[in-house]
């Protein structure tokens, strides 16, 4: 029994540090704190091009990790905590604009960039009055820099 907790720990540490890879920031460029739609990130879309997407949409952040190594469970992960971090942020949809991998044979790093997507065409009240909210506030800051 004792031996299979310590597999099972053991495991469980290796696919954390799998996940955890790479340095994660994010740039806010829309309304945030949007209700929370998609509870799970894995059931998040993610889309290649922006012609996939089929509805209105918006963008509501920027999110990328940088330096991932060249390995294709570190970058699977990666996508994963992409879509959990979108799905935390109201996101409806994960946009994968930028793929950076510019040589692979010297061992460079992986650079994920993705848009946080916002489908506008099922927006509720609440999502209406952040939006509006937002729209106003930028509004006014814009019109203090004339």
């Amino acid at each position: 029994m004792k031996k299979y907790l310590f597999l099972t720990l053991v495991l469980f540490t290796l696919t954390a540090c799998v996940s955890m890879q790479g340095k994660s920031d994010y740039i806010p460029v829309g309304p945030q704190n949007l209700p929370v739609k998609v509870k799970d990130g894995k059931d998040l879309p993610v889309f290649t091009n922006v012609t996939q997407i089929t509805r209105p949409w918006s963008n509501i952040g920027i999110q990328r990790i940088k330096d991932l190594p060249n390995d294709p469970k570190v970058i699977e992960a990666s996508i994963l905590r992409l879509q959990n971090f979108a799905a935390s942020h109201g996101a409806n949809a994960l946009l994968i604009k930028q793929y950076f991998n510019e040589d692979s044979t010297n061992g460079r790093p992986i650079t994920l960039a993705t848009n946080l997507v916002k489908y506008l065409d099922d927006l509720s009240e609440e999502e209406i009055e952040i939006i509006t909210k937002f729209a106003q506030t930028t509004a006014a800051l814009n019109s203090e820099d004339k």
